[in-house]
């Protein structure tokens, strides 16, 4: 599964932080840097690393880690 906006976000623990608002790619590649996640809650986005991905799971993404580990 790619990240798409819109998609659902939540931390390892099951906790919800939002959905996908904005992917930034590398110039050079074109793959995914890192990915803004959009909660009215937040004062802003918060940023995601591919690399903090558990799985893809039921149309969600999961994160290996808990939402105060993420950069």
């Amino acid at each position: 599964m790619k990240i798409a906006y819109g998609t659902e976000v939540e931390d390892k623990n099951g906790k919800y932080i939002g959905q996908v608002n904005h992917v930034i790619r590398d110039s050079w590649t074109g793959g995914v840097r890192k990915f803004g996640v959009w909660n009215p809650g937040y004062e802003k986005d918060v940023m995601v690393s591919p690399e903090d991905i558990e799985e893809f799971k039921q149309g969600k993404i999961v994160l290996a880690v808990p939402i105060e580990q993420t950069s």
